[in-house]
C-alpha cells in the first residue's frame, strides 16, 4: 500500500537517500563565502566522508550496486578535502626542531596539576595556553621553573591566554584584533636555528552573524602581520575554525602550512562526540621569505584529555 510505503520506505533506497543528503552538506560548505551559516558545514568533513562511506559498503554488501554508486559520488568532495591530511608530504629539514605545543585549558577547568603535569611529560620549548584567567595563570606559576620565559594576559572570562617557552624572548607585542579586541600574542624569539616570530591566537566562536564576522576579521589580521615578517613564522592557537572553512583562506594565501597535512584529520575540541569533534586547534608555519621551502613539521600528535572540552596539539617544525 502507498501509505505504508511513505512510511516504511524501502531500507537500501532510503539509506541511498540519506547519503546524497548528507553529500550535499559539504558541497553548501563550498559557498560559506556567501552567508556565514553556510561555512558551518565546512567543519565536518571527517563526519560526511565516514557516513557516506559506511553507506557505500553497506549497499555494496548489499549488492545494490547503482545505489552504491550513486552514494560515493557524494565522496567525492569531503575526501578531496580530506586527502590533503593523509598523504601531503613537505620538505626534509635538516634543522634542530622546536616543540610548540598548543592547549586551550578552558577557563572552568581545575584540573591545574594534570595540565602541569602533562607539559612536564610533552616537554615543549613553547607552549599556547588559551582561556586563562586569573587562577590559571597562578596556576600555570610552576612552569616557571621549566619554562622561565613567560607573558602573561589573564582576563575574566574565556579570551586571556598564557605563554610560556623554553627560548629567550626578544620582543614582545600584544596586538587587539577586531571591534572586541581581543588579544593576539606576537613574540620574537631565538630558537636553534635563528630567530622567528611565534604568534598565539583565540578568536570568538562563529555562533552568531558578528562573531562570525570577528572571527574572520580576526584570522584576517593574523594574514596580514604574518605578511610582514622576513623572518619564519609559527602561528598556534584555537582558532576556532577547521582547516576548511571560508575564513582561514586569508591564512593560507600568505603561505602558511597546516601541521596537521600529512599527520591526520584528528579532531581536538569535543573529541569524544561523534557527531561535532572538529579540528579547530592549530600550529601552522610559514619559512622565512629569503629561504622558502626549508620548513617543514617532523612530527605532530593529539595530547590526552586532561579536563579541557579542548585536547592538546604538539607539533615538531624544523628549518
Amino acid at each position: 500500500m502507498k501509505w505504508r510505503s511513505r512510511l516504511l520506505p524501502k531500507p537500501l533506497p532510503f539509506l541511498a537517500r540519506l547519503a546524497a543528503l548528507v553529500g550535499c552538506f559539504p558541497i553548501l560548505g563550498l559557498f560559506g563565502g556567501l552567508q556565514w551559516k553556510l561555512d558551518l558545514f565546512n567543519h565536518f568533513q571527517v563526519q560526511y566522508a565516514v557516513f557516506i562511506a559506511l553507506a557505500v559498503i553497506v549497499l555494496l554488501l548489499a549488492k545494490s550496486f547503482r545505489l552504491a554508486a550513486l552514494a560515493a559520488v557524494f565522496l567525492v568532495v569531503p575526501v578531496v578535502r580530506l586527502a590533503p591530511s593523509f598523504i601531503w608530504s613537505g620538505s626534509k629539514a635538516v634543522g634542530t626542531p622546536v616543540r610548540i605545543a598548543n592547549f586551550n585549558v578552558y577557563t572552568a577547568n581545575t584540573r591545574y596539576d594534570d595540565a602541569i603535569k602533562w607539559i612536564h611529560e610533552a616537554d615543549p620549548d613553547v607552549i599556547f595556553l588559551p582561556e586563562v584567567d586569573n587562577v590559571w595563570a597562578m596556576a600555570l606559576g610552576p612552569l616557571q621553573a621549566s619554562h622561565p620565559y613567560s607573558i602573561d594576559h589573564p582576563v575574566e572570562g574565556n579570551f586571556g591566554f598564557s605563554f610560556y617557552s623554553k627560548l629567550p624572548i626578544v620582543s614582545q607585542e600584544i596586538i587587539p584584533c577586531g571591534q572586541l579586541a581581543l588579544p593576539l600574542l606576537k613574540a620574537r624569539l631565538k630558537g636553534p636555528g635563528g630567530e622567528f616570530v611565534f604568534f598565539g591566537a583565540h578568536p570568538v566562536p562563529p555562533t552568531t552573524e558578528f562573531w562570525s564576522d570577528e572571527r574572520n576579521e580576526f584570522l584576517r589580521m593574523i594574514a596580514e602581520e604574518v605578511s610582514k615578517e622576513a623572518l619564519p613564522v609559527i602561528v598556534a592557537g584555537d582558532l576556532n575554525a577547521t582547516r576548511w572553512s571560508i575564513g582561514m583562506k586569508p591564512l593560507w594565501n600568505v603561505g602558511l602550512n597546516d601541521s596537521s597535512l600529512g599527520h591526520g584529520a584528528g579532531s581536538t575540541w569535543m573529541r569524544g562526540n561523534l557527531l561535532l569533534a572538529v579540528p579547530i586547534d592549530h600550529i601552522l608555519f610559514r619559512d622565512a621569505k629569503d629561504k622558502p621551502g626549508l620548513m617543514n613539521c617532523r612530527k605532530r600528535w593529539i595530547g590526552p584529555d586532561i579536563g579541557s572540552d579542548h585536547r592538546p596539539v604538539v607539533a615538531e617544525i624544523a628549518w
